[in-house]
């Protein structure tokens, strides 16, 4: 069975300080100098298909869209026996933060012109838009059924067929679904970390080359329209809640303190 898992790697936001939310005209912010990581629910969908990959056979590719910064995970990915890494790289002109049309037509393109795939893994969100669109868009580019909420893979007793069981708001439901099929992976407890590799696959992976397509390679020349268009960016504060006593001298503030805060802890 050939299994795609479609990731996005994008940069770890958290480490920019303050100081360095800088949008430049287009509102792209300079990000070469950060590490680049998976999301959550990436890692959990690398995971699972790794642990199913270790109950049948697979031949498993990853596929993501972006440029060449985002290497070291996809080879992190081809330590850990994947067997093929593309990357799609999109002109610099190109913004697809928040266009899940395009990144849908993308890795679709690529389904239907490159690779044919049996089954499409995806996380439920991504790091940058976390919209959870891009699946849903996939799975109608391919005329495929589409599961969202995957927490566990197993192979079925039927040949050929996928045991999928998904998260929903009435508990768990497993299936026996044919591909092919696009599968969205939520929260899973049983995959919720990405192994590590050891050192001997990190130097066999090192000499491995990833795959590098160009979207004019795929038939796709301009750049989908996105319903939705980026106003501003404005980081987010991550601070506590606390109050500034106000005083002449420190006499007065711990004179304040005392009185209109800890007086009534003490009491109690």
């Amino acid at each position: 069975m050939n299994l795609l898992l479609a990731i996005n790697i994008a940069p770890d936001l958290g480490m920019l300080p303050p100081h360095d939310w800088l949008p430049d005209e287009q509102l792209q912010i300079d990000t070469r100098f950060i590490r680049r990581l998976l999301s959550g629910y990436d890692e959990c969908a690398a995971e699972m298909v790794l642990m199913l990959r270790d109950v049948m056979e697979l031949n498993l590719s990853v596929l993501t869209i972006a440029d060449a910064t985002v290497d070291p995970v996809l080879k992190q990915l081809l330590a850990l026996e994947y067997q093929q890494a593309v990357r799609i790289t999109p002109p610099a002109e190109w913004d697809l933060r928040f266009n899940s049309m395009a990144v849908a037509a993308l890795i679709a393109a690529y389904q239907q012109q490159i690779a044919t795939q049996s089954v499409i893994v995806m996380g439920k969100q991504s790091i940058e838009g976390q919209n959870g669109q891009t699946p849903l868009l996939l799975a109608e580019h391919l005329n495929w059924p589409c599961i969202t909420g995957v927490c566990h893979l197993a192979p079925a007793t039927e040949a050929g067929a996928l045991q999928v069981t998904r998260q929903t708001a009435y508990g768990m439901e497993v299936m026996t679904v044919m591909p092919p099929m696009v599968l969205v992976v939520g929260n899973a407890q049983q995959a919720s970390a990405l192994r590590v590799p050891t050192l001997k696959q990190k130097l066999a992976a090192a000499k491995r080359q990833v795959c590098r397509l160009t979207p004019g390679e795929l038939g796709i020349t301009a750049l989908p329209t996105s319903h939705v268009q980026l106003c501003r960016l404005t980081p987010i504060e991550h601070r506590r809640a606390g109050v500034v006593i106000e005083g002449d001298s420190v006499a007065q503030k711990v004179q304040r303190l005392c009185q209109e805060y800890l007086t009534d802890r003490w009491s109690l």
